[in-house]
């Protein structure tokens, strides 16, 4: 899986994205975190066995990614006119 096009920061193994968390590698997106999931309390806890999996890569990312997606997003309102 491709990385998404919004690239925020950028780790040895992992990256922060618009999608979330993105492992960099070819993973094809299987261990990838959507915004939705960051405040889960045990993500790493899945990744902790696997041989390749770095952790202190994932928790900067994971700090990042909660610091960036924990500030209210900016939302269009259009303004009610009889304009048209």
């Amino acid at each position: 899986m491709v990385l998404h096009r919004d690239i925020f920061w950028l780790g040895r193994q992992w990256a922060v994205t618009g999608l979330g968390i993105q492992a960099v590698s070819r993973l094809e997106g299987k261990f990838d975190v959507e915004v939705l999931r960051l405040w889960d309390e045990e993500l790493a806890q899945p990744l902790l066995s696997e041989p390749w999996f770095d952790k202190d890569d994932f928790t900067e990312a994971l700090e990042l990614a909660r610091r960036r997606f924990s500030e209210t997003p900016v939302r269009f309102k259009a303004h009610p006119t009889d304009e048209k």
